[in-house]
């Protein structure tokens, strides 16, 4: 219990300290800013240290970073002291309150499915460890390659490096905090959800319901599993991730992420996205109305660098964040403004705003650019087939709102529609038939949305309620995308969009979060000629709501009879890895810095690089598959597999101490493992090295 109450009071302490920053930015609507307070803090500490690591010891680095934070928090609370002082004593404890609540529920219910869960084991959770323990030790920046010795990570890594960064502030084993960082995201998700969507509509319980929409519901799935099974026990947890298609694509969303434990980018980035959406839809940074509009100034560039600063933090976490990060923000930061003229002077200038802010993302992390080779890929055209029934069963609840209510503000415009609008909807028919005749029927639903939303938002919705259809436009955008088009990557011509459909469809349903409440909010608002229709639309959410909330509720119910622990290290436990868990331990406690370890490599998702995955320590090669996908296939992954094979296989230490010298392997781990993999007698010329550790079957050399 005492490590999830020292996460909660160190994750408060950041909170509060960021306080007077937020409110020095953000408007009242958005209670100052203070849901999104924490989030600041962990970026911020995050980037000043990691610039500072480059030049300075990584422990310095970071404590400098919380000081200067604190120092600029201090001088931004005295500044404001007076207006501060006021909304505390006028309320603002209260929100505050009210926030602090919400963020402790979610992170206590994550935390403790989390416990009924803990392994850090299969699926990718290797990877992900791998990096969170070195990126929790390493002294210097840019970081080193935990599976590829010698090199530095060529992934995506800024997300790792914020939750290790944290992880340097508390002083709990890496094994019990990495759970609490997937429980941290969980409940930021809910607090930050329930938060931007206050923003937009004002109403509390609407508010919750985006909460509940974001990360604690799932998908419909769970009921048709209900329904075949006749009760909501024995859940299938895998299968509600892989609708679309089988296994040929991936359609996780945030309860499933949470749960299944993986940190992983696409996760890690969830807090960070809703945050950007938070300041897009605040109104002191991107008021609704043109009349609030800042005209010239710091004041009208301020806004877009600090867009710049979160969606280049975004893009460091997770590159897949760039096309629908850009896109929100094209739509959301000039929404006061009219469709037409399309080439006004004010929207010129908006314009060239928007692309100083993609620069500047791109520039605020360059040391990670330079860094970085991306793998070959590109953009590919197919137009897909996908299963309607599959595509409702997965966003049948989060695309009902918004699909109803823009056919009832699209209706009344039909019918007195302008000439260009015609046009509109007459290309829009010929898409539909060509769809209807590739026998794809999502393609048209979805197209509807995306012109329907965007020709109501400007054809007819009022400047303040513009934001809704254009978070509705987007999140379908990105959903519609997924059937024409798909990045090209290593995985074939089989699974030639699942990553595509992963990542666009995890975006999606973050914005219908947000703009499906608000949609409940405008239909129940609307003034209907049938008076039943408000009680049809509550039943119809209410009940979609009960199915959504069937996969959540089987999984936590199946889940109740286990042991409840932190200890992500409870699996090594086992007989079959108790030796290695020793030996595990062994290097933790004893091994400072980052000496390469020798251990062996195989298939990922297996227990293949379990000495490098548990400490941190880089090894020569751990799941080579995985090197390969992130470095465009480069053939020294290859070569270092035959390298490790040959080294543990040849007779003499004289015949491999080249290539221990190459690779400067310190430690050299012989178990169970290595034996099944490289059998022969090739292991018996180690025995001349020093044995620093062994238990049962496991022995450690040390160099």
């Amino acid at each position: 219990m005492w490590p999830v109450v020292l996460w909660w009071v160190v994750l408060e302490g950041l909170g509060l300290l960021a306080l007077p920053l937020a409110f020095t930015l953000f408007a009242p609507t958005s209670a100052y800013g203070y849901p999104f307070a924490k989030v600041i803090s962990l970026l911020v500490i995050t980037y000043v240290a990691w610039l500072a690591g480059y030049v300075l010891p990584m422990p310095a680095a970071v404590h400098g970073a919380v000081a200067l934070v604190a120092v600029a928090a201090a001088a931004a609370g005295w500044w404001n002291r007076r207006a501060l002082a006021d909304w505390l004593r006028g309320g603002g404890w209260r929100t505050i309150l009210r926030h602090d609540l919400l963020w402790t529920a979610g992170f206590l219910f994550f935390a403790w499915h989390r416990s009924l869960n803990p392994d850090i084991f299969q699926q990718e959770k290797y990877m992900d460890f791998a990096f969170y323990n070195l990126l929790a030790r390493t002294a210097h920046m840019p970081p080193p390659d935990p599976w590829m010795a010698g090199q530095t990570i060529n992934y995506y890594y800024f997300g790792y490096l914020m939750f290790a960064t944290l992880a340097r502030l508390i002083p709990l084993p890496t094994f019990i905090s990495y759970n609490l960082c997937v429980a941290t995201i969980g409940g930021l998700a809910f607090s930050l959800t329930v938060g931007v969507t206050l923003q937009l509509t004002r109403r509390w319980g609407l508010a919750l319901l985006g909460g509940a929409m974001s990360v604690l519901l799932g998908n419909l799935d769970g009921f048709w599993q209900v329904l075949e099974k006749g009760t909501v026990r024995h859940m299938d947890f895998w299968r509600s991730s892989r609708v679309i298609d089988g296994d040929s694509t991936i359609n996780e969303f945030p309860f499933f992420s949470t749960i299944h434990g993986d940190l992983h980018p696409h996760f890690m980035v969830l807090p960070v996205s809703i945050f950007l959406l938070g300041i897009l839809l605040d109104e002191r940074l991107f008021p609704s109305r043109a009349v609030d509009q800042p005209r010239a100034g710091v004041r009208a560039w301020l806004p877009f660098a600090l867009v710049s600063f979160v969606l280049g933090a975004m893009v460091a976490i997770s590159t897949w964040e760039l096309p629908m990060g850009a896109l929100v923000v094209t739509l959301l930061a000039g929404r006061w403004q009219p469709l037409t003229p399309l080439f006004s002077k004010e929207r010129l200038l908006l314009a060239a705003r928007v692309a100083a802010a993609l620069v500047g993302a791109y520039l605020l992390f360059l040391p990670f650019y330079l860094g970085f080779v991306p793998p070959p890929g590109g953009v590919g055209a197919k137009f897909a087939r996908t299963s309607l029934f599959q595509f409702i069963t997965v966003f049948g609840f989060l695309l009902f709102p918004p699909a109803v209510l823009v056919g009832v503000r699209l209706r009344p415009l039909l019918s007195g529609a302008a000439e260009w609008r015609q046009l509109l909807f007459a290309a829009g028919a010929l898409l539909i038939l060509v769809a209807a005749l590739a026998g794809n029927a999502v393609f048209p639903l979805l197209f509807v949305i995306v012109a329907g939303a965007m020709v109501v938002a400007y054809g007819d919705a009022g400047e303040t309620e513009r934001a809704g259809f254009l978070l509705t436009a987007a999140a379908a955008t990105a959903l519609l995308a997924c059937e024409i088009v798909f990045l090209k990557d290593a995985y074939g011509e089989k699974l030639y969009r699942m990553n595509t459909v992963f990542k666009l469809y995890f975006q999606a349903w973050t914005i219908l979060a947000i703009a499906s409440p608000w949609c409940v909010g405008r239909l129940l608002d609307h003034r209907w000629e049938w008076r039943a229709a408000p009680i049809v639309l509550r039943w119809s959410v209410g009940l979609l709501a009960v199915a959504a909330a069937c996969y959540p509720l089987g999984i936590t119910i199946d889940r109740l009879s286990a042991p409840a622990t932190l200890n992500g290290n409870r699996y090594l436990e086992q007989a079959e890895y108790r030796d290695d868990f020793a030996a595990i331990t062994w290097l933790r406690q004893n091994v400072t810095d980052l000496p390469v370890i020798l251990e062996a490599t195989g298939n990922p998702y297996s227990y293949f690089a379990r000495f490098s995955s548990n400490t941190g320590l880089p090894t020569v090669l751990g799941w080579g598959n995985h090197e390969g996908l992130w470095r465009g296939h480069d053939r020294e992954v290859s070569s270092r597999s035959r390298d490790v094979e040959h080294m543990y296989k040849a007779a003499t230490l004289d015949e491999v101490r080249p290539l221990l010298d190459k690779y400067g392997v310190r430690y050299i781990v012989i178990g169970d493992l290595e034996r099944q993999q490289y059998k022969g007698t090739g292991l018996q010329k180690f025995a001349t090295l020093d044995v620093v550790f062994q238990r049962g079957g496991t022995t450690i050399y040390r160099r």
